[in-house]
């Protein structure tokens, strides 16, 4: 805390492109989908490991592609299965109490941005 005794504002994140068009989501089961994958990418464009955050800021970027059209949902798919396939050394590298969150941050992120966000993005035109 300050020496004033007041906490300090938290820092406003940049509203990315790909959280603007999420953030226009109404139902709620994907709204909480879309929630959890905004939590998750933050974190892991965040994470010290160069390679989580890697990870994060591609695919955010894949994603983005894919919003306007720029690659399809077969690209895209490709692009998942080849960063889940790499990942998967990564996080059995690790030690043992930072697979799980190394798994959240990479695996976790990818599925969901494979089987929630990806078809919310091509379902919005």
């Amino acid at each position: 805390m300050p020496s004033d005794g007041k906490p300090k504002p938290k820092k406003s994140r940049k509203k990315s492109e790909l959280d603007s068009a999420l953030d226009q989501v109404g139902d709620e089961s994907v709204a909480a989908a879309t929630k959890e994958f905004q939590d998750l990418l933050a974190q892991a464009k965040g994470d010290t490991t160069e390679l989580i955050r890697q990870n994060a800021e591609e695919l955010e970027r894949r994603l983005i592609l894919l919003k306007e059209r720029k690659i399809d949902k077969e690209d895209f798919d490709y692009f998942v299965e080849n960063q889940k396939r790499d990942l998967r050394v990564f996080i059995d590298s690790q030690p043992a109490q930072a697979q799980e969150r190394a798994e959240k941050l990479t695996l976790h992120l990818l599925g969901i941005a494979a089987t929630k966000i990806a078809p919310l993005l091509l379902a919005m035109i």
